[in-house]
């Protein structure tokens, strides 16, 4: 039997054309077998979304030291990075937001246990107990506050049509925080400690615009106002652990009223 040699279609014998693509037939196409099929047609694949949203990805975290370099210095393409990442709330606050947020509560302990708080007629010491008590009220309240801003913060999503549970409100919370965190190294020095506090908060509320529609799906005509909520958040939530830590120092110093003249 002969078969078209366009279309494989057997033909009737003596045909001058094919019955099925009109192909005419030369005495070429004659054919014990029909022709073999032709290639499958692989499926177009499509290039990745700009934002990619993993919450369960296998992506990990680099080096501590690498992510605080890369959130600093590069931070557009590190909130890529970060959003395909697997996390776990445990985990960020083993390898990152517990020593980051160790370093402005070090800062303030060896200023108001050694070097003192300076005043118009002296500077103030509240000695090494009173001192280590405050710190560790500080930063236990600070561990709490960051991941209440990022409870609140992924409750708040669904109202700025945005997307993300509470490991990818922590990761935005906690990345943010970073440059607030490193600049509070400054905190040893009042004055140095204002500017530094200053600067790095600055920055943080930089990094949190560039991570909303990266970690959250934020559509960008939603991203100031989201972030504005955000930052009063923040912000209340630090100005009641202010209050309580400012509570506390002050009874501390009633009990030691340890005072150096001079600075």
């Amino acid at each position: 039997m002969a078969f078209c040699l366009k279309c494989g279609t057997a033909l009737v014998q003596g045909a001058a054309f094919c019955g099925k693509c009109g192909a005419p037939v030369s005495t070429g196409a004659a054919a014990s077998s029909p022709p073999p099929p032709p290639p499958p047609v692989q499926p177009a694949v499509q290039a990745p979304p700009r934002y990619s949203y993993a919450p369960t990805g296998t992506a990990t975290a680099p080096g501590l030291v690498t992510r605080v370099t890369n959130i600093l210095t590069k931070p557009k393409q590190e909130w890529e990075v970060i959003a395909g990442e697997s996390a776990t709330i445990a985990g960020l606050y083993s390898g990152y937001i517990c020593i980051l947020a160790a370093i402005p509560v070090v800062a303030m302990f060896i200023q108001i246990s050694f070097l003192g708080t300076m005043l118009s007629f002296g500077s103030m010491s509240i000695g090494i107990t009173a001192g280590l008590v405050t710190a560790i009220l500080t930063y236990v309240l600070s561990l709490g506050g960051v991941y209440l801003s990022a409870f609140i913060i992924e409750k708040l999503a669904p109202s700025f049509q945005s997307q993300g549970d509470t490991v990818q409100a922590l990761k935005l919370v906690a990345y943010a925080y970073t440059a607030a965190w490193v600049a509070g190294i400054c905190n040893i020095l009042p004055i140095i400690g204002i500017i530094g506090l200053l600067a790095g908060g600055i920055y943080s509320i930089y990094l949190f615009y560039l991570g909303l529609p990266v970690i959250m799906r934020t559509p960008q005509d939603k991203v100031i106002v989201y972030m504005i909520v955000s930052a009063v958040v923040i912000f209340v939530i630090y100005v009641v652990i202010a209050l309580i830590v400012g509570a506390v120092t002050t009874a501390a110093f009633l009990g030691s009223r340890i005072l150096t003249p001079g600075f």
